[in-house]
């Protein structure tokens, strides 16, 4: 009994790290769609955000039917398995949204590029040229030519500019986040796979227990408060 009792404590604390990220990218995530459109809505979609509220929230959910199965672990077998299940899903979940986001890193320049000439409203374009906030970049005007700019504070169509063009700006504020992101993700992974392990361990533990069990009771022992 005290061997299974040490893999429960082991996977509480597990699931309480499992069930911090879950919340915290929920809160994030609702956070960014509640909050008015700014340059990171460039990098990150509405879709991307909605995606991660919604793993944020599985994630939550499923650390509570982990939770139920923790607690006794011999009576409720069925929880545990659904739980080993229910992660599965979310580490694929999880792998595919930050293979998304990864991805997006590798054709940055080409799709922001697009992206300027045709999609961006001119207060997204204005106010990637003249931010000022990110460490090493000052303002630019236009993507990859001055004739691209908009009219901002800097960037005026009847002053000559010698500032630089955005491409880099904008792709070193883009990797930025996008490298948070996935590298959040992939990292919430292994923080999974080290829950569904020590979950596998407490299920293959509650089965010897539930053995010596069954063994014991048909030698006469009696197990009033068995887990």
């Amino acid at each position: 009994m005290a061997n299974i009792r040490k893999v429960q404590y082991t996977l509480y604390g597990m699931l309480a790290f499992y069930m911090i990220t879950g919340i915290g990218a929920l809160v994030l995530a609702n956070m960014w769609l509640a909050s008015e459109l700014a340059p990171r809505e460039a990098v990150i979609s509405r879709e991307i955000e909605k995606a991660g509220a919604i793993i944020g929230g599985i994630v939550a959910a499923t650390g509570l039917v982990g939770f139920v199965g923790a607690i006794a672990p011999i009576r409720r077998k069925d929880f545990l398995v659904a739980f080993i299940i229910l992660l599965i899903l979310v580490i694929l979940a999880e792998l595919g949204l930050g293979g998304v986001i990864w991805f997006m890193t590798l054709r940055m320049r080409s799709v922001f590029q697009d992206k300027w000439l045709h999609e961006w409203a001119l207060s997204l374009k204005a106010s990637f040229q003249d931010m000022t906030s990110l460490t090493g970049y000052g303002q630019c005007c236009g993507y990859t030519t001055v004739s691209d700019m908009v009219e901002s504070e800097a960037c005026k169509f009847s002053t000559p500019t010698t500032l630089p063009v955005c491409a880099e700006k904008i792709s070193a504020f883009a990797d930025g986040y996008l490298r948070k992101l996935f590298t959040s993700l992939f990292g919430f992974t292994i923080v999974n796979v080290f829950v569904f392990v020590t979950t596998v361990i407490l299920i293959q533990t509650r089965n010897d227990e539930e053995r010596y069990i069954r063994i014991g009771k048909k030698e006469g022992r009696t197990y009033i408060d068995s887990i």
